[in-house]
C-alpha cells in the first residue's frame, strides 16, 4: 500500500480493519457452529442410544397384540419421574432381565390413554435371564403441564407395569 503513495499510519489503519473483518468473520462462524450444535443436540443424543437396540431381536415371529391382546395395565413396579422443558427430551434407562430361564419375547408399550409425548425403545424383542436388556424411556412434552401414564412390559410369563409422570 506504501508504493501507491498511501500514508504509513493510513495503511496500517486498513491492515488492522482487514484483519478485524476476518476475525469477526471467524468469530460468526464459530457462532453459527455452536448454534447449530445446540439445535441438533438432542437428536445426536437420540441417534446414539439407537445402538441400545443392537441385538435385542425377537426369538420368534407372531403377532403380539394377537398373543398378548391391548396394553393395560398391571401391579405397579414403580414410578418414573421426568422433567424437562416443553420440546426437549427427558430420558429414563431401565434394566430388565427375564426372570424366568432362558429367554423370552417381550413387548413394551404405553397402555392407551398415555400421550404421545412419551416413547420407550426397544418396543419389542428378547429379555434374556443372564443379560440386561437396556430400555429407554423418553419423555418430550408438545406443551406445559403434568403428563402421565403407564408403561408396560410384559411377555408370556410376566409383566411389569411403571407409572410414568412427566411435568414441564
Amino acid at each position: 500500500l506504501r508504493d501507491t503513495g498511501l500514508d504509513t499510519a493510513r495503511a496500517q489503519q486498513l491492515e488492522n480493519w482487514a484483519n478485524q473483518q476476518e476475525v469477526r468473520a471467524k468469530n460468526q462462524q464459530l457462532r453459527q457452529m455452536a448454534e447449530s450444535f445446540d439445535n441438533d443436540e438432542s437428536r445426536d443424543e437420540e441417534n446414539w442410544r439407537q445402538l441400545a437396540t443392537f441385538g435385542v431381536e425377537r426369538t420368534q415371529e407372531f403377532d403380539m397384540e394377537e398373543e398378548f391382546g391391548p396394553v393395560v395395565a398391571g401391579d405397579i413396579e414403580d414410578v418414573i419421574e421426568l422433567k424437562t422443558a416443553a420440546g426437549k427430551v427427558a430420558t429414563h434407562d431401565l434394566h430388565i432381565r427375564n426372570p424366568y430361564m432362558g429367554f423370552a419375547d417381550f413387548r413394551a408399550a404405553f397402555t392407551s390413554d398415555t400421550p404421545m409425548d412419551w416413547s420407550v425403545e426397544p418396543t419389542e424383542g428378547a429379555l434374556m435371564q443372564k443379560e440386561d436388556t437396556e430400555f429407554i424411556v423418553k419423555f418430550r412434552p408438545q406443551g406445559p403441564g403434568l403428563i402421565e401414564g403407564y408403561l408396560v412390559i410384559e411377555t408370556e410369563d410376566f409383566k411389569k407395569t411403571w407409572k410414568v409422570t412427566g411435568s414441564t
